[in-house]
């Protein structure tokens, strides 16, 4: 019973991670710099939520609906006011994910003066995380629908990303943004679009996250690092490389756990790291 627990908790925890280095590859891939602000989406959409769902007592599925849009938006006008700007004065990379952590730090003690620093859960009712019996092994709702819902919604950005125009243009964007640009592509519309998206993806994990085990300011650079990780060792170039990654490190986290020690496990990230950086730079998957 226990090993089944840990292999339920483990998918659990892989989903959120998988959507994270999704949503981060998103950006990473077509303005080629680590856009740490990414998970202040995270943030945005998880307060929204607490703030419509929890205080304002909104019914559930508008207060999601608006929760996503917001921390889509946040990431959307961070890319038109701050990214774009400074993209178009050829900014390099150092000067772009210095702003981008600048938004992130903004971002996080706005909230903080807000909402306080202490742990907020979204969930009105006990109801709303109760726990369900699998074999012996306990998960919440908000866990089972994860487990449920990610993959579903992983295979509908793919299909949109292999199968429609937008799709070809995000691709496109990626290979070469001027070369994108000169063909007629609207570069700076589908770039809005990534970030927008991107800001959706994050804004979902936010919300699972407040409903689960709460949120918390901080978590804003709590949770960039296993993206950025998981990106770099599935492969930042590949759409899969970072689901592949996501999986990978959570794994490797909750075995640690396991066998070391719960103290070791926010090593795990920076081990793994090290290890893909000399091992494989490119990450296990190629474009």
């Amino acid at each position: 019973m226990e090993l089944l627990q840990l292999i339920l908790y483990t998918v659990a925890i892989t989903m959120l991670l998988s959507l994270l280095s999704m949503g981060f590859g998103f950006t990473l891939r077509s303005v080629k710099f680590f856009n740490v602000s990414f998970t202040g989406s995270f943030l945005v959409g998880g307060y929204i939520m607490f703030l419509l769902y929890r205080i304002f007592l909104f019914p559930l599925i508008p207060s999601l609906v608006c929760s996503l849009i917001i921390a889509g938006l946040y990431l959307a006008f961070a890319y038109i006011f701050i990214f774009s700007p400074l993209i178009r004065r050829k900014g390099n990379n150092l000067i772009l994910v210095i702003a981008s952590f600048g938004l992130l730090i903004a971002t996080m003690a706005t909230i903080g003066m807000l909402f306080g620093n202490q742990a907020t859960m979204i969930a009105r009712h006990l109801s709303d995380i109760s726990t369900i019996n699998i074999f012996g092994a306990t998960l919440n709702i908000v866990q089972i629908l994860a487990i449920i819902f990610v993959p579903i919604i992983v295979c509908i950005f793919a299909l949109i990303r292999a199968k429609t125009r937008f799709g070809r243009a995000v691709r496109a964007i990626e290979d070469d943004r001027e070369v994108a640009e000169l063909i007629g592509i609207p570069k700076e519309k589908i770039l809005t679009i990534i970030f927008f998206l991107s800001g959706i993806v994050a804004g979902i994990v936010g919300i699972i996250e407040g409903f689960d085990v709460g949120l918390n300011p901080s978590g804003g650079l709590v949770y960039i690092l296993p993206a950025i990780v998981a990106s770099v060792v599935g492969g930042m170039k590949s759409f899969w490389g970072g689901i592949l990654g996501a999986f990978i490190l959570a794994i490797a986290q909750k075995l640690t756990v396991v066998y070391i020690g719960g103290t070791w496990e926010q090593a795990v990230p920076f081990v793994i790291l090290i290890i893909i950086l000399l091992v494989r730079p490119e990450g296990i998957l190629k474009k």
